[in-house]
């Protein structure tokens, strides 16, 4: 199976290294896909539904628009790399990942754009709802506060997962450079 390197540019770089048994590369970007990748993303995606529903519920409220611009900022994201990821199984090329030897083709700049905007927009928005600390609902023992604190780190940690395999798209190839030149 061809993972699109926007997903893991570490996957997407050891596909031909499958039948190497000491070779525990495929392990890492599979437990660094599921684990640090995709269940990071599912957890700040269900917080920010909790923090809608329950927390920030009062549409009268600058904290209520607030979350519904992370929710909308991160949806966008999470509807781009979706969108991308069907594209690319639906082709009969696979044409995000270099595990055949050939290049991988590139995301567009406009679907770039929209995930790494949108996971910077995402955390803005939280950093946004920290900063009202004059919010009646955020006082310090407040379950808001503690979820808000963690869906920065969370958000920060997810962001720099996204737009590492992004880059790494160019370190997949099979070219070789030499230390020396």
């Amino acid at each position: 199976m061809r993972i699109p390197y926007f997903l893991s540019a570490q996957l997407d770089g050891t596909q031909e290294q499958v039948g190497n048994p000491k070779d525990t590369s495929r392990l890492e970007g599979w437990i660094g896909l599921i684990v640090f990748n995709v269940f990071v993303w599912v957890t700040v995606v269900a917080l920010d539904i909790h923090l809608l529903a329950f927390e920030f519920n009062d549409p009268g409220t600058q904290v209520h628009v607030l979350q519904i611009a992370a929710l909308a900022s991160v949806s966008a994201a999470a509807f781009t790399v979706s969108l991308f990821t069907l594209m690319h199984y639906c082709s009969d090329d696979r044409p995000f990942s270099s595990g055949d030897g050939k290049e991988a083709r590139t995301l567009p700049p406009f679907a770039t754009a929209l995930i790494s905007g949108g996971l910077k927009a995402t955390l803005g928005f939280s950093y946004l709802l920290l900063l009202l600390n004059n919010a009646p609902d955020l006082n310090r023992d407040s379950p808001a506060l503690k979820i808000l604190v963690a869906q920065v780190c969370l958000k920060h940690f997810g962001s720099a997962m996204a737009l590492a395999n992004a880059r790494l798209h160019v370190y997949t190839s099979t070219r070789v450079v030499s230390a020396t030149a």
